[in-house]
């Protein structure tokens, strides 16, 4: 006969468990092979992501980053990052959630970003350097209000930025004596006039102890030397977001790699954790910025 009949109906069912056992084996081996292949293949250059996708997950991150600052091998300061999502209110609001997990929040209304605990050591010749900074922004992740202090007494500067009036307001005091500037979006497209209006009276250099000494050409102030760049240079900064390996001693971690260029000639880098955490930053003139876990490790 030229057709293969199979009469016994135990023979068949055997067959068919043989079957269904290879077939549900050879899916079982394919799908940990894609799994190895996305979660441990080495990325290379890494897979382009899209910016907003990382920027959610830091807005949302479970967890603040405690950065310590270097500037070569040498320890400089410290700070911390914290990212919250904040409720919004609602005048058909339910009942208050009694049950509600704390840190949970019922429906996003915004978000902020704090830098607390700021500090940079300049040497034993300058007094030690506070800030803070805090910024919000809106669910769809447009900024709303940008606040940072400097400290370092007997002086401090104090910068905030509203988009809502499209104002920039800068206060700079020195014991008794304070200098105040408020300049409008539009006159920030014209950087020579701002600088002549906000840097010539605010010892930017100073305040910092020359750590914008590596965007400066010699001899010349950061704040006037950084005037050409500054004249070609867009408000909003072009970022390159990519999946990428973080090397921690002898092992690797998966995360996202930030990168941009400031003054069009100085590259910044961020390391981002899958889950939103400030990992590493890397700064012009040797500006380092590293989670204190990864110090751990």
């Amino acid at each position: 006969m030229s057709t293969l009949e199979v009469s016994d109906p135990r023979l068949s069912t055997v067959i068919f468990r043989r079957l269904a056992f290879l077939a549900i084996t050879a899916f079982f081996i394919t799908m940990n092979v894609l799994l190895w292949r996305s979660e441990f293949r080495p990325q290379g250059a890494g897979t382009t992501v899209p910016l907003a996708i990382v920027w959610e997950r830091i807005l949302r991150a479970p967890d603040d980053s405690d950065l310590e600052i270097f500037q070569g091998k040498k320890k400089i300061g410290h700070l911390r990052w914290a990212a919250n999502a904040g409720e919004t209110a609602t005048t058909n609001a339910p009942a208050v959630d009694d049950n509600l997990q704390e840190g949970m929040v019922r429906k996003v209304g915004g978000y902020t970003i704090d830098i607390l605990d700021g500090r940079l050591d300049l040497g034993e010749s300058l007094k030690r350097l506070r800030f803070t900074m805090n910024t919000t922004f809106t669910t769809n992740h447009q900024w709303q209000n940008f606040n940072v202090q400097f400290a370092q007494r007997p002086m401090s500067l104090d910068i905030l930025a509203s988009a809502t009036n499209e104002t920039l307001s800068v206060t700079y005091r020195q014991g008794d004596d304070t200098t105040q500037r408020t300049i409008t979006f539009a006159q920030l497209r014209d950087p020579k006039a701002l600088l002549q209006a906000v840097a010539r009276p605010i010892p930017l250099g100073l305040l910092t102890g020359g750590l914008l000494g590596g965007l400066s050409e010699a001899g010349a102030s950061p704040e006037l030397a950084a005037l050409p760049a500054l004249q070609k240079l867009s408000l909003g900064l072009q970022w390159d977001s990519r999946q990428d390996w973080l090397k921690i001693g002898s092992a690797k971690l998966r995360c996202y790699r930030l990168q941009t260029r400031l003054l069009e000639k100085h590259q910044a880098t961020i390391y981002v954790s899958r889950v939103g955490e400030i990992l590493r930053v890397e700064l012009p003139n040797d500006i380092v910025l590293q989670n204190t876990r990864m110090l751990l490790l």
